[in-house]
């Protein structure tokens, strides 16, 4: 009985040690959708890599994201929407891995704001590559994505 107990302990000690580590990401795009889709890429790395929970790396994944469906428009009062697929799936080299969650996500927001003292500087510091019109959507897109992949993970 003993015996049983102390194999059961060192059994779960591994786990214990995985629970305080970061999520490792990776970020993939459909090669037909990376131009639509880099922003909200761009944006969610930003935020995953400044987040406490998780990092993103092509090797040694946890998780493959793919980012998928990008849809803009505009609604009725003028404001951006845009609209993607999160799919987290198993790490695979060489097929897409096995599907474990799927989330359609939204976002609106006013393509005509300004960095004003409500958004974080040096997120938008971070994607100063992009035009003023993208950075505004990889910030929402990224804040969106990071959230949302942060309580599908956890």
């Amino acid at each position: 009985m003993f015996r049983i107990g102390i194999i059961l302990l060192v059994m779960s000690l591994p786990q214990l040690g995985f629970a305080g580590e970061e999520v490792v990401i990776d970020l993939k795009v459909a090669l037909i959708e990376t131009t639509d889709l880099a922003p909200a890429q761009a944006g969610a790395t930003v935020y995953i890599m400044k987040s406490d929970w998780a990092t993103v790396s092509d090797m040694g994944e946890d998780f493959a994201v793919w980012l998928k469906d990008y849809e803009r428009s505009k609604n009725f009062i003028g404001q951006q929407v845009i609209s993607l697929t999160l799919e987290v799936r198993e790490p695979s080299m060489l097929r897409i891995g096995n599907l474990l969650k799927k989330k359609r996500l939204t976002v609106r927001y006013w393509d005509n704001s300004s960095k004003s003292d409500k958004f974080d500087h040096q997120i938008f510091n971070e994607l100063n590559d992009l035009s003023s019109e993208l950075q505004l959507e990889a910030y929402h897109l990224g804040l969106k994505i990071e959230s949302n992949l942060k309580s599908m993970l956890k």
